[in-house]
């Protein structure tokens, strides 16, 4: 669990340096340098590890060297070559405590890794918010000369150092059982699948970054964006292609990227604002567990995604209100609820999944001539962009579930596993 949070969130935290003013329409500083080729670059690294390294030993290794690596970046300063080293090692450490959840004990140990990934996910921005002198969500405009100094990350560290110990006295202990025989024949199709997923996640993040930086500033009008909808064949196209159920806990994964790319990120003002998305991550995957029904989570995040449509006061508080409660209960349900996989490397792409891709499905961008002075009358929303959004994420939502109804009808054949288990 512990190694499971610091890994996506060192993953899904901003870079400092994100945000450059590039005259060139390419933007190819997007594909080299940024948040999103960072992430992608973790999640590439978190499938190739799980898919081809097998012996424990060598997995424990890794493990250990991307906390060593992970710790000797939070020393640094922000550095701009922090980006690579930190994503690999996230990665690295991401995959291998995946490949080493490959036992008997696979539920347990699986659901902890879930449990875990989906926190830091979740606080991500919420704790890099609260660590940031200014505001997180301003600090990649500010000049870096007018930037203070960043201290080393004292909260990291010791995240590190917990998981470190706790990796420790799990190996000593033999805490992770025996290693299960893994299937040979659709090992290529998991690390395709790993692998496809994260780089069309940063292509579509270039293709919106120079959508968006290439439109004409001289002329009123707005842009829409809607190449995030092909998000959709790719996930359902990669869970039907993985064997018997293993890519359910893909699909909601995409439910989960759908619902939250459509809603603002929970804000931390404080310690004990960053314990609600928290208690609600560890509620949700508890209540997966004891009654695993994924539909039931894919119906809680079609709510969710249906209350963006409520954004005129006072009924936005209902959206609020899905955000900060709703939001991390049921993905953390849904993705509990499909668990365990019979093969690790699913459930490490569904885990990474979320971090390497961060576009919504559908963009409206540019400038606006006119904006309505008095509220609306109604709840609903009274824009064409927020219901065409709405409708998007709540039909990519149902879809997921239509599919994971559709993969449940195949046979689950688990070593030491039984039907009910699913």
């Amino acid at each position: 669990m512990l190694g499971g949070f610091a890994a996506t969130l060192a993953l899904a935290s901003p870079m400092a340096e994100n945000f450059a003013i590039v005259t060139d329409s390419s933007r190819v500083d997007v594909l080299l340098h940024s948040t999103a080729a960072g992430a992608t670059l973790g999640a590439i690294t978190a499938a190739v590890t799980v898919v081809l390294v097998r012996r424990r030993l060598t997995l424990a290794s890794i493990a250990a060297l991307g906390l060593v690596l992970l710790a000797v970046v939070s020393f640094t300063d922000s550095a701009p070559w922090e980006l690579y080293p930190r994503s690999l090692a996230a990665g690295a450490l991401l995959g291998s405590l995946a490949g080493l959840c490959n036992t008997r004990e696979r539920l347990t140990l699986q659901t902890a890794l879930a449990a875990g990934a989906l926190g830091g996910i979740v606080l991500a921005d919420p704790i890099g918010e609260y660590q940031s002198a200014p505001p997180r969500r301003y600090a990649d405009y500010f000049p870096t000369d007018d930037l203070p100094a960043s201290p080393p990350d004292m909260f990291m560290l010791i995240l590190l150092a917990s998981t470190a110990i706790a990796l420790l006295i799990a190996i000593r202990r033999d805490d992770f059982g025996p290693a299960e025989r893994s299937e040979q024949n659709g090992r290529s199709r998991l690390l395709a699948v790993g692998v496809a997923v994260p780089v069309v996640g940063l292509l579509l993040e270039w293709s919106l970054v120079r959508a968006t930086h290439t439109m004409d500033s001289d002329a009123l009008g707005q842009g829409q964006w809607m190449l995030g909808l092909t998000m959709i064949p790719l996930f359902v196209a990669g869970a039907v292609w993985l064997p018997r159920r293993q890519g359910m806990v893909l699909l909601a994964a995409l439910a989960f990227i759908a619902t939250a790319s459509g809603n603002d990120a929970w804000s931390g003002g404080s310690w004990f604002a960053l314990v609600i998305p928290a208690a609600m991550v560890a509620l949700g995957v508890m209540a997966g567990r004891r009654w695993p029904r994924p539909l039931l989570g894919i119906a809680a995040l079609a709510v969710v995604a249906a209350s963006a449509a409520f954004d005129e006061p006072p009924w936005d508080n209902l959206r609020i209100g899905a955000v900060v409660l709703l939001l991390p209960l049921a993905a953390a349900y849904t993705i509990a609820a499909c668990l365990p996989s019979t093969e690790a490397p699913a459930t490490t792409i569904a885990l990474a999944a979320p971090t390497a891709i961060t576009v919504p499905l559908v963009a409206q961008f540019g400038w606006t001539a006119y904006t309505p002075l008095t509220s609306s009358h109604t709840a609903l929303s009274s824009t064409a962009g927020q219901w065409t959004t709405t409708g998007a994420t709540l039909c990519t939502v149902v879809v997921a579930g239509i599919a994971i109804a559709w993969i449940q009808r195949r046979p689950a054949v688990l070593p030491g596993a039984t039907e009910e288990t699913i």
